[in-house]
């Protein structure tokens, strides 16, 4: 059986298998040895050891560590002997020189020591002998190993090879394994910038950015593992780019974000602020021109999608740095029908007090927004124009607009507080009550009643607090009660224990299991803290032991 024929005399399927991680870069650390012994790693489910000797092409022998024992040959080995059928030119032998006495002694010391002891030893020796410091770095800085070019583009690529698994609620864990892999990486660039080896560095971290931005939708990142693993990629090198680049290597940087700012995936999914590394750079060289020429492809590309705004945005900030004031008022005017834009020159005529102007501007605004259904960007816009009429101090504005987004907006405390402000002390108690009613019958699902509760809160109207906790909240693990009892239970303890009581008699005879009887017992705790308390719990203890006997659970629960 030999390199050329060792396929005819194995299984198929275990042929398949083995071909699968070969196809998938699953072999690492490489070994030929004299006279001809080939060592390497496979990485399956588990890190498997393969040793084969061969004659030339014949194979003489083979060993694997994996568990395999349905035939002579697992897949593991059919990798390697792949590999070394492809790939053997590029692994002359390694013959072994002999060693001194004192050398082998040397070697086994070293097997025995851990990298930790070991980096110990070397720093500390190199700091109080200068020589073998410089021999150190002469020997193993990594600048010296020029001969030995590492093809992080493969390595990396190498990472995304993950069988996918699942976790016992169906969620994949695709994007946990692969920026656990990636992570060496991130951090074997972090240490070689501190070596000021800044171009590997650069090499590795871009091609991380590039490779997950690429591929970023065919693996399943549940949890945003592979996203975060590309932020700090692109964080990495922002900073790299504020500390200080030499221009050869901004070049780069740039060159490669010409290419990677017209992915949508960067922003789709928040993997990297490619466009703030763009204008980083163009700021630190001074050259917006190139910048302005990149983000003009990205829009030539994409000439209206959910990327235009940011990309338009980077836009005018790279020709406001460049001092191109009219090519700036050029591209607002230009892209006006975006609501990010329209804002940049709303905020415009706002400092230069041309305030007829800015209500003019955001009336356009409303009405684009309203003829596209987006709803939220009519509120927002209506919050841009209650901030102008309250510059203006036109308070009957103020009051009509903050009366409407309180129904129709998103922050209803917001505005009741801007009402407030506005409406004098006198007329606020009669206006609140006639506004509160008028809004309940305004809004499609009444105020909600999360709501009314923090106005009663602010307005001090704890008798209409307690009537709402009375009427509305129950008993249960994600109830609002504790947001109101500290208010509630100095001024109402005997309704409140009142109110304890009903429900949690209810609450016992409707749930059962462990859990909800810890929170029973949670809740009696509660109660004997009131006045009165402890009386109606050992009522309720009593009455739940004999009604309920039969819950052990239960009853382990309340014993405690």
């Amino acid at each position: 059986m030999n390199l050329d024929n060792f396929h005819k005399h194995i299984s198929q399927k275990i042929y398949e298998r083995g071909e699968e991680y070969y196809n998938y870069d699953s072999i690492n650390n490489v070994e030929h040895d004299y006279p001809d012994t080939w060592k390497a790693e496979v990485e399956g489910s588990n890190l498997y050891s393969v040793e084969i000797k061969l004659n030339d092409d014949e194979i003489v022998s083979w060993e694997c560590d994996c568990p395999y024992d349905y035939g002579d040959i697992c897949k593991h080995v059919v990798a390697v002997l792949l590999y070394i059928k492809n790939n053997k030119a590029e692994h002359p032998v390694n013959i072994e020189i002999p060693s001194s006495p004192s050398q082998e002694q040397l070697t086994e010391i070293l097997k025995q020591t851990n990298k930790k002891e070991l980096t110990s030893f070397l720093s500390q020796y190199a700091d109080k002998y200068p020589d073998f410091y410089q021999a150190l770095t002469s020997n193993l800085h990594p600048q010296k190993k020029t001969n030995v070019p590492v093809d992080y583009a493969k390595e990396i690529q190498k990472c995304f090879h993950v069988r996918n698994s699942y976790d016992n609620y169906g969620y994949s864990h695709e994007g946990e394994s692969i920026s656990t892999k990636l992570d060496k990486y991130i951090e074997k660039a972090k240490s070689l910038i501190k070596l000021k080896c800044e171009k590997e560095a650069l090499t590795i971290l871009l091609h991380i950015i590039k490779k997950i931005g690429d591929d970023y939708e065919e693996f399943d990142d549940y949890n945003g593992d592979l996203a975060y693993v590309c932020q700090e990629a692109s964080e990495i090198i922002a900073i790299m780019i504020k500390s200080g680049l030499p221009d050869n290597l901004l070049k780069i940087v740039m060159d490669e974000l010409s290419q990677m700012i017209k992915n949508r995936n960067y922003d789709n999914y928040g993997l990297a602020d490619l466009e703030q590394i763009l204008f980083s750079i163009s700021l630190t060289t001074s050259d917006f021109e190139k910048g302005i020429v990149i983000i003009d492809e990205a829009l030539k590309a994409e000439p209206d999608s959910f990327r235009t705004s940011s990309l338009v945005t980077s836009k005018i900030e790279l020709l406001d740095q460049a001092g191109k004031n009219e090519e700036v008022k050029n591209v607002i005017s230009l892209y006006l029908y975006l609501p990010e834009i329209r804002k940049i020159r709303l905020k415009e005529l706002i400092s230069e007090k041309q305030y007829e102007k800015a209500l003019s501007i955001i009336d356009e605004g409303i009405i684009l927004a309203e003829r596209n259904n987006h709803s939220g960007t009519v509120s927002d816009w209506k919050d841009e124009k209650l901030s102008v009429y309250q510059l203006i101090k036109n308070d009957d504005k103020v009051i009509q607009l903050a009366e409407d987004l309180f129904v129709n907006g998103r922050e209803n405390m917001k505005y009741y507080r801007i009402l407030k402000n506005v409406i004098s002390t006198e007329k606020w108690a009669d206006y609140l009550d006639d506004f509160l009613l008028k809004s309940g019958k305004q809004k499609k699902w009444g105020i909600g009643g999360h709501v009314l509760a923090q106005i009663y809160i602010a307005e001090e109207y704890w008798d209409r607090l307690m009537d709402y906790v009375e009427k509305n909240i129950q008993l249960g693990k994600y109830n609002s009660l504790g947001e109101y009892e500290s208010y509630l239970k100095p001024r109402y303890p005997e309704r409140m224990l009142v109110f304890y009581h009903i429900q949690i008699t209810d609450y016992v005879a409707k749930n059962m299991g462990r859990d909800h009887y810890r929170y029973v017992a949670n809740v009696l705790k509660t109660m004997k803290n009131y006045p009165g308390g402890t009386e109606i719990v050992d009522t309720l203890l009593t009455h739940f032991k004999s009604v309920y006997s039969n819950r052990r659970a239960m009853m382990e629960e309340l014993g405690k």
